[in-house]
């Protein structure tokens, strides 16, 4: 077992391996292509449930898609913004996982925005189980991603640490600005 990470999605495989999420609700607050959906559901067992969400009709399509292939029933795509999570979700759940930046080939100018990810976050952690984790991966380069990156750590860093614990993980001596991997979680 190696114990330190080379790629931001091993960071976050490493977290969804480890969560207890069979019979669980889950948020892909950022649905992209579906991968992160899929790596969810794979875990989440039949009784375990999956809320996706995203503004784009490609994305929705390919995630679809790519569910249906693997025979996933037990889930709803949402095409909306992840800042209106809480007009679908009343209940408690076990994890949230936002990839920002924009959906992989295609259109980089649609991507998320400081103010609704954080807003959506703080709605994400409202339903946050007490053993549960919000995940969020950011990346750099595209339009905006340095204002909302600056927002996004001026937000989590000012999270009451007497409720949640914030952990920021990076890679520290790579080159061409790599993501960030924030995860949070109640403190109990």
């Amino acid at each position: 077992m190696r114990l330190v990470n080379s790629k931001y999605y091993e960071i976050v495989n490493e977290i969804i391996e480890n969560a207890n999420l069979n019979g669980k609700k889950c948020i892909d607050a950022t649905l992209g292509n579906g991968n992160d959906s899929l790596k969810l559901l794979s875990h989440l067992g039949e009784d375990g449930f999956l809320y996706g969400f995203d503004i784009q009709d490609i994305a929705i399509e390919n995630s679809e898609k790519l569910l249906n292939k693997h025979n996933y029933t037990n889930y709803k795509l949402i095409k909306d913004s992840h800042d209106n999570l809480d007009k679908y979700i009343k209940d408690e759940v076990e994890l949230v996982i936002f990839n920002l930046g924009y959906l992989p080939r295609a259109n980089k100018k649609i991507v998320t925005k400081a103010n609704s990810t954080i807003s959506a976050i703080e709605k994400s952690l409202e339903l946050l189980s007490d053993t549960g984790v919000l995940i969020v991966v950011s990346y750099l380069g595209h339009e905006g991603s340095f204002e909302e990156r600056s927002s996004l750590e001026k937000f989590l860093k000012n999270i009451d640490q007497h409720k949640f614990l914030v952990e920021k993980r990076e890679f520290f001596n790579q080159v061409n600005t790599p993501p960030i991997v924030y995860l949070v979680a109640k403190r109990c």
